[in-house]
């Protein structure tokens, strides 16, 4: 599901060691970004209620969701 995670990966891989161009820090920073938006995702989907439902349309847009909350019934 996670496909930005393994896009990631592949790409800290490829990149090498880093220069301290501003080119490589905003790119660096990017990454920060993404690293920590993967790592929340894995947490919110670890600790939904059982009521509750996340949907990711595009997995590599993972700031874009939709939550379904179900009602219990009684």
């Amino acid at each position: 599901m996670l496909t930005l995670a393994s896009k990631l990966k592949r790409d800290d891989g490829v990149r090498g060691p880093r220069t301290s161009t501003p080119a490589s820090d905003s790119t660096r920073r990017v990454s920060v970004r993404d690293k920590l938006l993967v790592k929340e995702v894995a947490e919110l989907e670890a600790n939904l209620p059982c009521t509750c439902k996340v949907n990711f349309p595009d997995p590599n847009k993972l700031h874009y969701f939709q939550l379904t909350v179900i009602p219990v019934v009684y």
